[in-house]
């Protein structure tokens, strides 16, 4: 499976340029990504949409899945992530939020996911991967810093 390269750049997600050309991956990288990052911080992407509103999720919801919601990325991660104190039960919470963002993947892999509270103001995200007749897994750790309300992917 091909896809844009996409990277995390601490103001949303951009494609990558190579060379006079976009990056070309292959893979299930950007899904984790999108999946957590991709909806509507304020609503849900599953409402009717009005035209001409800006609903500041993932821009190919309205383009390329406009027609049907039940696909589009409805993050719930990124709006818990602002709301949940980070303690004990918090990332609980924010480990069920993830696992929903992402659980479209398990029809097509095995994901596990783990969250951990770095320090008072961070939270790591650890995911694995495991494709399909695949003897390996891809893992992506997401650090998410609140006082700076930025993310940083490392992949």
């Amino acid at each position: 499976m091909s896809d844009l390269q996409i990277i995390e750049n601490s103001d949303g997600g951009d494609a990558v340029l190579k060379g006079n050309d976009l990056s070309i991956i292959d893979g299930f990288q950007n899904m984790p990504y999108l999946g957590m990052f991709g909806g509507n911080v304020d609503e849900s992407t599953e409402i009717d949409r009005i035209d001409g509103k800006q609903y500041f999720d993932w821009w190919g919801n309205s383009l390329l899945m406009l027609s049907d919601p039940s696909i589009q990325f409805n993050s719930t991660l990124e709006k818990k992530i602002k709301e949940t104190p980070l303690n004990s039960s918090g990332r609980i919470q924010l480990l069920n939020a993830v696992k929903n963002d992402l659980e479209f993947m398990n029809q097509f892999s095995e994901v596990e996911v783990e969250v951990s509270i770095a320090s008072s103001d961070r939270i790591e995200i650890l995911i694995k991967i495991q494709e399909p007749n695949n003897l390996q897994s891809n893992e992506f750790t997401y650090i998410w810093d609140s006082t700076e309300a930025e993310l940083t992917m490392i992949s």
